[in-house]
């Protein structure tokens, strides 16, 4: 299975359906993604399926002061139809470089 790592943009607000309504993803309001995307694009990712369907993406933060910065988690989640494949192991493993590359 082929899988393409991305930056989440904006439009992509309009392409997650199928991963933001199953039961087990929270939702937020569409300002909160925005603002996200806004001051931490870094660690906003999403994965596609070659057919260019969205198969789960991963969104976090920066949280600290003076030199004790980490990474936060946010949320990390995978459509139904694309769970255990380690997609979710993928998308972390982007965060924790993002954290150690970019904030530290």
């Amino acid at each position: 299975r082929m899988t393409t790592a991305r930056p989440f943009r904006c439009a992509d607000l309009f392409k997650f359906n199928n991963i933001n309504l199953d039961v087990l993803t929270e939702t937020y309001s569409m300002s909160f993604y925005l603002e996200y995307m806004a001051k931490w694009p870094d660690y906003f990712l999403k994965l596609e399926a070659p057919h260019g369907q969205m198969m789960g993406y991963v969104m976090g933060k920066a949280e600290g002061h003076a030199e004790l910065w980490h990474g936060h988690v946010t949320a990390v989640t995978v459509a139904p139809e694309y769970r255990r494949l380690g997609l979710a192991r993928t998308l972390m493993n982007h965060l924790e470089r993002v954290s150690e590359d970019i904030y530290d």
